[in-house]
């Protein structure tokens, strides 16, 4: 099976067009990630990489240096379409065209139009934008603002690429569900885990925690998709005599924290790295997630092999990970009274918290790599099309 896969940054991309390579798949990967990165080389897969990433450049810089959305959205554009452009003469020598989001629309038209006999998969890794759309303005307007909402600048073009696309990839079941309620027919919904990167499972825990406190970690972006105001608003209500919420991440513009009461032993370090961020994990007694809409957070196996049991919401995609009560608790979105409930018990319950973490443990290790999620995929593929090896 001959696979080109196209996409615009490093993220997970990277990691998946190795496995595609390893397992002998992989035609082209068409990246728009930046040469000028330190991290932007890929020798594992010599000259399959085809790197289009001038106008990406540009628009990273115009976002850095704050230049006017007009200029950044330019860019923006400008560079999805030199990904779509440079991604179809690889894509109609494929069997199977894998593209980020919109980056592969006017390519998966042409192919369409020529009777092409190459499957054209769009992978997205949020909730249908629809879906995640009304999820995220309800909230936007319980926070109490009326005007300024706008919606993904891709909105439209995304819409017209699930129409257009041969099937949809999606990380989670929640994900996949999304699709679901928005009318999609299972047989066009391939859904595959994100691998998980390599991680000492174990080796670095500490229980219990030296100086007795009931801590709660949170990692990821400080938005207010991430629900993080009710995670708060939760641990107030947690009746212990020494807790902590530690808050690890960056702040974006709009966090969802503005009108909220932030207590003193609710503890901000900004953004980590190395072996800050792996003491945090080593600290925590629970790893909450919040969040009202996500794909799959890896951030999820991170605290897993770290032996931390996890309280999070269904849509995290955390349910395809860990069982509800076995290895955490899942709960609804936007629930405070679930994740209060989920706090105080755990820290009520010592000889229970033990027996999740142990069991995070376990989960660790059953979680795959990024070669296994190639091998889900390309079965998958044989599977619901009938794709030829």
């Amino acid at each position: 099976m001959k696979i080109t896969y196209t996409s615009p940054n490093r993220s997970h991309h990277y990691p998946y067009a190795k496995a595609m390579h390893k397992a002998g798949h992989l035609h082209a990967f068409v990246s728009g990630f930046s040469r000028l990165s330190p991290r932007a080389a890929l020798p594992e897969i010599g000259d399959k990489l085809k790197r289009h990433d001038f106008y990406q450049t540009l628009y990273l810089a115009s976002m850095k240096f704050n230049t006017p959305p007009s200029v950044v959205n330019l860019f923006n554009r400008l560079s999805n379409k030199k990904l779509d452009e440079s991604s179809y003469a690889w894509a109609r020598e494929s069997d199977v065209f894998i593209f980020y989001r919109t980056q592969g629309l006017q390519s998966t038209i042409r192919l369409h139009q020529e009777g092409a006999p190459t499957l054209c998969v769009m992978e997205e890794v949020n909730s249908h934008v629809e879906y995640a759309n009304d999820i995220l303005y309800e909230e936007y307007k319980q926070l109490g603002f009326k005007n300024g909402y706008s919606r993904e600048s891709d909105y439209d073009l995304r819409l017209k690429t699930y129409d257009e696309a041969d099937s949809i990839l999606c990380p989670s079941e929640f994900v996949r569900r999304s699709f679901l309620e928005k009318g999609f027919s299972p047989e066009r919904l391939l859904k595959v885990n994100f691998g998980f990167p390599p991680i000492e499972v174990g080796s670095q825990h500490k229980d219990p925690k030296p100086d007795d406190t009931f801590r709660v970690l949170y990692v990821g972006q400080l938005h207010y998709r991430k629900g993080l105001r009710y995670a708060i608003e939760a641990f107030k209500r947690l009746k212990h005599p020494r807790k902590e919420f530690v808050i690890v991440g960056p702040k974006t513009t709009i966090t969802g924290l503005e009108k909220t009461q932030i207590p003193d032993s609710v503890v901000f370090t900004g953004p980590l790295k190395g072996e800050d961020l792996k003491n945090q994990y080593r600290s925590a007694s629970v790893f909450v997630l919040p969040s009202l809409e996500e794909g799959l957070a890896l951030v999820q196996g991170e605290a897993l092999a770290f032996g931390i049991p996890l309280l999070i919401t269904t849509n995290t995609g955390g349910g395809d990970i860990i069982e509800d009560g076995v290895e955490g608790f899942i709960v609804p979105p936007a629930d405070v009274n679930a994740l209060a409930e989920g706090l105080q018990q755990m820290a009520d319950d010592r000889d229970r918290l033990s027996n999740m973490s142990a069991n995070a443990l376990l989960a660790a290790k059953t979680l795959g790599s990024w070669d296994v999620a190639t091998e889900k995929l390309v079965g998958q593929l044989k599977q619901n099309f009938k794709v030829l090896i």
